[in-house]
């Protein structure tokens, strides 16, 4: 039904001639099948005078246009104008032609159904058309012009659905649509939004890793390649060795005394500085390793630690800090 139309001045004259120029022009598009040019006059002029003839016209242009809700309202509109006390024939006419309108598109206009499942009722934002729908309407047979329409149906926390539905004339079309959680959301438990899942606990954080750290590991892998470096030249003075003093017996005819102790002086040395070296390198290496894995956590640098101890007579770690 329409709602109550607030009270208007009487059409003056030039409304009145316009209004009928507009008429004579709109049946003539009509007449030639601009039918959508046609309802354009119908409604100016229908806008100018406000009476049963103009909204008569404009009422079966929308209907040959398939706008049937905007054609049953306008000819309902008709059939309840004031009637003034002396009405042209022409506007009874209207009237009564308007009526059969109404009666006829009562029959006509299609109407949708929705079934809406997957959230609770007064959570579900639903629109036909762009045009939203109260919860308390949800399960109403909604009237609809004939052709295609977009269902959009969502809630919060639900992912959003969208259908489209081709009506036809005097058809009562249910319409179906599940709407599913958001990934990761819970169902709501009490009507309410759905709500991610408990967040996992935050990762525990290290300080940054000593500079020390990073030091004795330096030192560690350069003194275990120097150890390398020396037990290789331990190996070849033991191959010089060897060959030229078989069974560590040597001619003098060829090794002076100096030259014997060279080669000794070599065999040791070599042997001394490779296996001094790798212990100075696996500790380097160890302390490193252990201040890498053993570093305290983020906020709590005063904990214990792990620190390396090189002197000249010791090699090793130690722990340090607030017990």
């Amino acid at each position: 039904m329409t709602g109550a139309r607030p009270a208007r001045a009487e059409p003056s004259a030039a409304d009145r001639q316009t209004a009928r120029t507009l008429l004579i022009e709109g049946r003539k598009k009509r007449d030639a099948g601009d039918v959508a040019g046609a309802r354009a006059d119908f409604q100016a002029a229908h806008a100018l005078m406000r009476v049963p003839t103009t909204g008569l016209d404009l009422a079966r242009a929308d209907e040959a246009l398939g706008h049937l809700i905007e054609a049953r309202e306008t000819a309902y509109e008709v059939v309840h104008l004031p009637r003034g006390a002396q009405e042209p024939a022409a506007f009874t006419q209207a009237r009564a032609a308007a009526a059969e309108i109404v009666e006829r598109l009562d029959a006509r206009i299609p109407s949708l159904v929705l079934r809406i499942e997957g959230a609770p009722a007064d959570q579900v934002d639903a629109r036909v058309d762009g045009q939203p729908i109260p919860p308390a309407a949800l399960a109403c047979p909604r009237k609809l012009n004939p052709g295609r329409h977009e269902v959009v149906v969502t809630a919060p926390g639900f992912q959003t659905e969208r259908r489209e539905v081709a009506l036809k004339d005097a058809e009562l079309a249910p319409v179906e649509v599940h709407i599913v959680l958001v990934p990761g959301r819970s169902a709501p438990p009490d009507g309410g939004e759905g709500q991610p899942p408990p967040e996992a606990p935050p990762r525990e954080t290290r300080a940054p890793v000593p500079v020390w750290a990073w030091a004795a590991g330096g030192v560690g892998i350069a003194a275990l390649a120097g150890s390398v470096a020396f037990a290789v030249e331990h190996a070849a003075a033991r191959d010089a060795l060897e060959t030229e003093c078989p069974g560590s017996v040597c001619d003098r005819r060829t090794h002076d005394v100096e030259r014997m102790d060279a080669l000794r002086g070599r065999w040791n040395r070599s042997l001394g500085l490779s296996v001094t070296l790798g212990v100075v390198g696996l500790a380097g290496v160890g302390a490193a390793v252990g201040g890498i894995l053993l570093r305290p956590t983020a906020g709590n640098e005063r904990a214990a630690s792990l620190v390396p101890l090189v002197t000249p007579m010791t090699q090793g770690v130690v722990w340090q800090g607030v017990f």
